[in-house]
């Protein structure tokens, strides 16, 4: 079993879209039979999949004993694909792993379902507390989008502080994502900072998620948004198989995908050299150990604390 944290202390960085775009394609693409987790009170992932909020509010049920979120798991229209919805009940969550007491019991509850489930996708809520302290305890790997801001950076900050709390943290990526190549601030960071990091360019595309309430790749599978995400998908099956994680899908190889809708319009024409070069995403390094990504020389210098989006402050 895999667990994929997609987290990120600030909101609007397009982190429910990745987590709901990485398990779909992990289900289908991949082959996996997938849990999608969502722990943010907002029910996000749940929307994007085509879920009504439920008319009972209990998905902090799900952390009374390790057992209990088999109790939640319901399938999607996807096949290979569940997920443990979110609601307002959440909200209450860190009292209660307050009131529990143990920083392991998002972990135990994970391994509990860890034969069932090859890939098991967080959707985080942005904000560090209790919460964030569990999921660094349960997760194999987490993955930040981060956009090209200096707010973005300064979150970015507060969770490398919160990581060095834990000795052998477990590998983060971090995401440009909603990157616009006119933008002048955006060309420097993925020219600087954000050199090696996989890219998610922003898209019209990706805003219809939320109006279609389906993954981008069932409907505009050849976008370079589209692209960027199976590109990221593929770089984390990559470092998931170099730390021993990978397995082999049970039904052998990739499930039959969804077909893009269909309509009198032409079919698009294939997106400009430019356009494709936004949706690259530079594959995940060996790691020096099981816990790290490797980073060149240059980045294992600790940052001074003020750096902001300079080279140095997102390494680990």
């Amino acid at each position: 079993m895999a667990v994929i944290a997609v987290y990120s202390m600030k909101g609007g960085v397009g982190k429910t879209t990745m987590a709901v775009d990485l398990a779909w394609r992990f289900s289908q693409t991949g082959g996996h039979e997938t849990l999608l987790f969502d722990l943010d009170p907002q029910g996000g992932a749940g929307f994007l999949l085509g879920h009504e909020e439920r008319k009972v509010q209990r998905a902090i049920s799900a952390f009374h004993h390790n057992r209990a979120p088999r109790d939640l798991i319901e399938p999607t229209r996807f096949d290979g694909l569940s997920l443990i919805g979110a609601d307002q009940s959440l909200r209450d969550l860190p009292v209660q792993l307050a009131r529990i007491g143990t920083k392991k019991r998002l972990a135990q509850m994970l391994n509990f379902m860890k034969g069932e489930y090859p890939r098991i996708v967080l959707d985080c809520p942005p904000m560090i507390n209790e919460v964030s302290e569990q999921i660094m305890e349960a997760a194999d790997l987490i993955v930040v989008p981060l956009p090209a801001s200096p707010l973005a950076a300064r979150a970015f900050g507060f969770i490398r502080k919160e990581l060095a709390k834990h000795s052998g943290h477990p590998p983060v990526l971090p995401v440009l994502s909603m990157y616009d190549k006119r933008r002048k601030l955006h060309r420097w960071v993925r020219e600087n900072a954000a050199a090696n990091w996989p890219v998610i360019p922003q898209s019209s595309y990706i805003e219809q998620v939320a109006v279609r309430r389906e993954p981008i790749a069932s409907f505009a599978n050849w976008s370079p948004a589209s692209k960027g995400f199976e590109q990221l998908h593929t770089a984390l099956e990559i470092k998931l198989a170099q730390m021993g994680l990978g397995g082999t899908p049970p039904e052998g190889g990739p499930r039959a995908l969804p077909q893009p809708e269909r309509d009198a319009s032409p079919a698009p024409a294939p997106a400009p050299a430019s356009e494709q070069e936004s949706a690259r995403v530079v594959p995940i390094r060996d790691a020096t150990s099981a816990r790290r990504f490797d980073r060149p020389d240059a980045m294992q210098v600790p940052p001074p604390a003020n750096e902001g989006f300079g080279r140095r402050a997102f390494s680990f």
